[in-house]
């Protein structure tokens, strides 16, 4: 659904983007053009444990990386969150 919304959107993203650490670690999305990524913290099977948000969440802080984060409870909401979301960051939703 966030895929759909920000192509729909007209918002330039890669989708499954390894971050630039050593560890193995994939961002759900990565917008250039405000330079940073997006992660959805929920799953086709529900949300993910709170102690993987929370390391995950960790390695974003630890190397410096902006970090837009989109729970499960917001997945429907998309139209009215993410141009708030993305607004700091310059990006703009058409």
């Amino acid at each position: 659904m966030i895929d759909n919304w920000l192509y729909m959107a007209g918002v330039v993203h890669a989708y499954q983007r390894q971050l630039p650490i050593e560890q193995d670690v994939v961002s759900d999305f990565y917008l250039p053009s405000g330079k940073v990524y997006l992660q959805y913290w929920g799953s086709d099977s529900g949300p993910i444990d709170n102690k993987t948000v929370e390391t995950t969440r960790a390695l974003y802080q630890q190397h410096d990386l902006p970090l837009i984060e989109v729970f499960p409870e917001e997945i429907e909401q998309l139209d009215s969150i993410l141009p708030k979301k993305l607004k700091p960051f310059g990006i703009k939703a058409y």
